[in-house]
């Protein structure tokens, strides 16, 4: 993933989210950092969900609509990525208002394999076109125009949850790789229902599940990571209540017999550093993960070495953080930073400012100290 653009999309007039390997998103509260991981779970859910119940989970359309002078502005977000050494793709989605309702229109340029794939979603009305090389050869293959009865698409809906050709499947195939992570440690506490193993529900609700089909060497990873930041967890394991499962952790010092606790009886935090490890822990990686706040009820000590991990699976995920914490952002090369603030009644977002990190290299000021006094200058103000 290479960029997100957020076009009149909730408190964004035009703004554009650089990605990275590992990305750290801070900026006071309201400023909008939630709002641009709003719009990755809208792209990550559409391909699970389809688009009309990605927006409802969001508030609706209209709530997705940039306000600003009395007006509202219809929203467009499009995200930019590459495979490998091949040129720029993108996937842009637009919806506009219609009434009470609104229209879908998507496009897309995807370079991947052997050729190049190209389509458009006006209202319902798709084409598609395909740049493939055969034989040795490039052969151009086009689609005459499908109407959304063909295609079974009613006005609202997105292209990409029917992936009819292979452009769209590649595109589908992408935002199905996005993760996003909340934790809620009460979820992965309780007893759980058995569930599809197909995706990691973000606030960690099918932890079991996901953790009973780990194989042997990833558990032990897993293990290997969280006993660096909880010591003295020594192993893991699924129990079963009747219909339901729940996760027994074994804890004790080397030599020692360990003591067995129910998930329910770990802390919040043991809990949340889990969760947050076990959600990249899968055959296929996802290729972008978004974890919010990775810093609540993890004390300090335990944090920073939650972060190195992290930094470490970067080789594997790209890691989207949002943050409050000085402490994580002490830890973060002033390059991967990303400000995020308000003015003219819109929210922007930038890299740090080149004099800022000039300052940070040369050891006058520490990252975590300029964001405690709201000093990280974005770059271009």
């Amino acid at each position: 993933m290479l960029r997100l653009h957020l076009i009149n999309f909730l408190s964004y007039r035009s703004a554009v989210l650089d990605l990275g390997d590992f990305v750290v998103l801070v900026g006071p509260n309201s400023s909008g950092k939630s709002n641009a991981v709003a719009a990755i779970k809208l792209l990550r859910e559409i391909p699970f969900h389809g688009l009309p119940t990605a927006i409802s989970r969001r508030g609706g359309f209209r709530q997705l609509r940039h306000r600003s002078g009395g007006k509202s502005f219809d929203p467009t977000l499009r995200l930019d990525f590459q495979f490998g050494q091949h040129d720029e793709s993108f996937y842009e989605l637009a919806l506009r208002a219609t009434g009470n309702r609104y229209t879908v229109y998507e496009r897309a340029e995807i370079h991947h394999g052997d050729g190049s794939f190209w389509f458009t979603n006006r209202g319902g009305t798709y084409e598609w076109e395909e740049l493939r090389e055969v034989a040795g050869e490039k052969r151009r293959i086009s689609s005459e125009r499908f109407q959304e009865e063909f295609l079974n698409v009613q006005a609202g809906h997105s292209i990409v949850s029917i992936t009819p050709t292979y452009g769209s499947y590649i595109v589908s195939e992408l935002l199905q790789s996005m993760q996003t992570v909340e934790i809620n440690p009460a979820r992965v506490g309780e007893l759980q229902e058995p569930s599809s193993v197909r995706d990691f529900e973000p606030d960690g609700s099918n932890t079991a599940s996901v953790y009973d089909s780990l194989p042997g060497e990833s558990r032990q990873e897993l293990i290997d990571e969280l006993s660096a930041i909880v010591p003295g967890i020594r192993r893991i394991a699924v129990s079963r209540f009747a219909d339901k499962v729940t996760l027994k952790f074994y804890q004790g010092k080397p030599g020692a017999n360990s003591h067995e606790f129910l998930a329910k009886q770990m802390s919040d935090g043991t809990l949340r550093a889990f969760s947050i490890l076990l959600s990249m822990l899968r055959p296929s990686p996802p290729a972008l993960v978004v974890i919010e706040e990775p810093e609540i009820a993890i004390h300090l000590g335990a944090l920073r070495t939650l972060i190195d991990i992290l930094r470490q699976r970067s080789e594997r995920s790209q890691i989207l953080i949002t943050t409050h914490s000085a402490d994580i952002v002490d830890t973060i090369d002033p390059q991967s930073l990303r400000v995020v603030w308000t003015a003219e009644r819109s929210s922007h977002i930038s890299r740090v400012a080149d004099h800022t990190i000039k300052t940070v290299r040369e050891g006058l000021i520490t990252p975590g100290q300029l964001l405690r006094s709201d000093a990280l200058d974005p770059a271009g103000i």
